[in-house]
Parts: structure tokens; C-alpha cells; sequence
């Protein structure tokens, strides 16, 4: 922390580390109350996706916080990869052989 002057007054700025680098603090909070209207919307977007993926994932809907939301739609999209495999193996032991001849 260190101390300059503003305005004829003597006021505290401080400083943290965060992930290596030095950020101001500046007491203000990181989300602002008010919004603009761009950023309502993209919020909305956002939202909106959320509810796409929570009714794509089995079981999405019973989820409620959104680490557990991306934690079940990254278990979901292994369990599909595993799918495609499973049936690509089985296709090509199934399908019959074409030879050369």
C-alpha cells in the first residue's frame, strides 16, 4: 500500500497480487448495479445458453449450480465419445469384408 495525493488530500491506493501481476483495489465493487442495455442482452444470451445445455445434459435440470452444470455436460460428452467408438468398433467388425481382388 502506498499513499499519494489527490485533491489536496492525502488517499490510500492499494495494490494486491493477483495471478503474478499487481491490481489496483479501488473499492468499487467488480459488478456494477446498473447495466447497460448491452450487457443485459448479453446476459440474457448467456442465460439462455445455460438453459439450452441444462436440457440437453441428462440430468441438467436437477443441477443447480453452474460448476455442476459444465462438470455433468463434460461427463456427458465423454460418455458420447465413448458411444461413437463403441459403435464405430462394432461397425467395422460387423460390415463385411471387401477384398482386393
Amino acid at each position: 500500500m502506498h499513499a499519494r495525493v489527490l485533491g489536496g488530500r492525502k488517499q490510500m491506493a492499494r495494490t494486491k497480487r493477483v495471478g503474478g501481476a499487481t491490481v489496483r483495489w479501488t473499492g468499487k465493487p467488480l459488478i456494477s448495479k446498473k447495466r447497460t442495455a448491452r450487457s443485459r442482452k448479453a446476459m440474457s444470451c448467456i442465460e439462455r445458453k445455460l438453459e439450452v445445455l441444462q436440457e440437453l445434459v441428462p440430468n441438467g435440470p436437477s443441477v443447480q449450480e453452474l460448476d455442476g452444470l459444465f462438470r455433468e455436460a463434460a461427463n456427458y460428452i465423454v460418455c458420447l465419445q465413448v458411444q461413437v467408438k463403441v459403435m464405430q468398433i462394432l461397425l467395422d467388425e460387423l460390415s463385411p469384408k471387401v477384398s482386393d481382388n
